[in-house]
């Protein structure tokens, strides 16, 4: 993809990483993603410790962002084994999705978790195309993590170990 910048999102990005987890939790924008207890606590207080990402940026417009953070077991109460794997959430506009920028954030977010010494974690749709992504990566099923999602769906958790 010509042009295209992955750079480490910062304070000032906190807009823009709600626009993509509107649509990373299927949600109809960011203002809905907020008023949601279980999709906000991805941002809400966006750059305590720990917490680590980036934008994917073309010509100068955002088009993709990955972030991961830390959850307690009580804050997570799905099944992801290692409490110390940062959970990912990522969001690419549909226009890119596709051409690689999906698989440059992650990469950009595994390199980053491997220089802290961190593996990653993720919840993924279970007919979802971005789960190859994520198998490709070396992303394996957490065993017994398959959940009924918010919209009546199943999600899988998986991880990467350290």
């Amino acid at each position: 993809m010509p042009d295209l910048v992955i750079r480490p999102a910062v304070q000032d990005d906190l807009e823009v990483l709600w626009d993509f987890l509107a649509m990373a939790a299927y949600e109809p924008d960011a203002e809905a993603a907020k008023a949601v207890p279980r999709v906000a606590k991805y941002l809400a207080g966006w750059q305590r410790p720990g917490d680590f990402g980036f934008i994917a940026e073309q010509n100068g417009e955002n088009i993709g962002a990955a972030w991961a953070r830390r959850f307690s077991a009580k804050e997570l109460k799905f099944p992801y084994g290692d409490e110390e794997a940062p959970k990912v959430s990522i969001g690419v506009k549909p226009n890119a999705r596709g051409q690689g920028v999906g698989e440059k954030l992650m990469r950009a977010l595994i390199g980053e978790a491997a220089r802290r010494g961190l593996g990653l974690c993720l919840s993924v749709r279970s007919e979802n195309p971005a789960r190859r992504l994520y198998e490709r990566l070396g992303f394996c099923d957490i065993a017994d993590s398959a959940a009924t999602n918010r919209a009546g769906g199943m999600s899988i958790g998986m991880a990467l170990r350290r």
